[in-house]
């Protein structure tokens, strides 16, 4: 295939992200975008030097123009029909996390691919960030020992504002510990490579979520607002590890993301935006060691630092070399299973019995 012919359907934020760095890879050619949202659409186009042609139905966009590939940055509730369709239309496809929202989505998702010979990639992302492979790389390769315990700490400011606020609407967008933390619960998957358990989560709208009528400037009239805004998580491997998760959607200040792994033998720690790796082992158990991630300096104004356009240039080597992508439908649907699992413990204050999809 010398030229992969690729449609982008859905424009907001994240794919306008994804354009930034997919005009700058050769032998690949937009060729069609779609969304319902025309200001977006516009905007979408304008970061594309060449003509390509517009559609408000993806469903025409999908009738009228040939392609080989698609990404697919919808809304979560229509991941399942837009990919299936896309599927069925013939095209390999990439679409965003979380892969769905209910594993029966999900399993629909990867029949489609299945029966159509065709690629699906789920955007988990944080896999192909230069610092979380790292450290991956590092923990595999026994640094701290045996692992035992991963942890995540997210505090940040809460959801950017989204077409209709879908993403305020659990019905919608799964709930905030799908559609924010589903990257975390599959580097969790990653680091633990073993299958988890069990769940237990404690977590309410306690702030900037509580009440509806309060944040009515974030939200379309009549919009409804019913998503937690602050949770811990523990997820259990059948290994051993535990994993746990600190998540919380009013930290204007103090904004970060720590993760890290504790083994037998020292610990390794990082955050994501600093580009760096701390390292605690017998000859640094206090201070630890430095370890400085490069970013290559035309990487670092494309969606974070670079990590998307690493994704793409992988999926298109899959589609090219007709190879299944490690990130496929499997792996994106045990992380929308934990993260769903996570709420369902909130909910009923109960710890939930997992038994995860098996890899094929």
């Amino acid at each position: 295939m010398d030229e992969i012919r690729l449609a982008l359907i859905g424009t907001g934020q994240n794919m306008v992200g994804h354009i930034k760095s997919l005009v700058n890879i050769d032998d690949v050619r937009i060729v069609g975008l779609a969304d319902v949202d025309e200001e977006n659409l516009a905007k979408a186009a304008d970061g594309i030097e060449h003509d390509v042609p517009t559609f408000t139905d993806y469903r025409k966009l999908l009738d009228d123009v040939e392609a080989d590939a698609c990404f697919i940055a919808v809304p979560n509730y229509l991941h399942r029909q837009v990919t299936c369709d896309c599927l069925d239309a013939g095209l390999h496809t990439m679409c965003e996390k979380p892969m769905a929202t209910s594993p029966e989505d999900c399993d629909a998702m990867i029949a489609a691919a299945e029966r159509n010979g065709r690629i699906l990639e789920v955007g988990l992302s944080c896999r192909f960030s230069r610092i979380d492979g790292q450290a991956h790389e590092m923990v595999a390769g026994g640094v701290v020992g045996e692992p035992k315990m991963i942890w995540c700490r997210e505090f940040r400011a809460p959801f950017a504002k989204k077409y209709q606020d879908w993403i305020l609407d659990s019905s919608r967008s799964g709930g905030t510990l799908l559609e924010k933390t589903c990257h975390h619960f599959d580097l969790f998957n990653w680091f633990a490579n073993a299958d988890a358990n069990q769940v237990y989560a404690s977590g309410a709208p306690d702030w900037v979520y509580r009440d509806a009528g309060a944040h009515a400037e974030r939200k379309d009239e009549g919009a409804k607002v019913d998503i937690i805004d602050n949770a811990f998580v523990t997820v259990d491997y059948d290994n051993g590890m535990r994993a746990n998760l600190g998540l919380c959607m009013f930290a204007q200040r103090g904004r970060t993301l720590e993760f890290g792994v504790q083994g037998t033998e020292g610990a390794l720690v990082y955050y994501r935006t600093r580009f760096r790796i701390e390292v605690f082992d017998e000859e640094n158990p206090v201070e630890g060691r430095e370890i400085e991630i490069e970013i290559p300096e035309h990487e670092k104004s494309w969606s974070h630092h670079g990590q998307a356009y690493r994704e793409q240039l992988y999926f298109f080597d899959c589609v090219r070399n007709g190879t299944k992508p490690s990130v496929d439908g499997y792996v994106g649907k045990r992380a929308v299973e934990i993260s769903l699992a996570a709420e369902q413990s909130i909910r009923e204050r109960a710890a939930v019995a997992l038994t995860p999809t098996p890899l094929p």
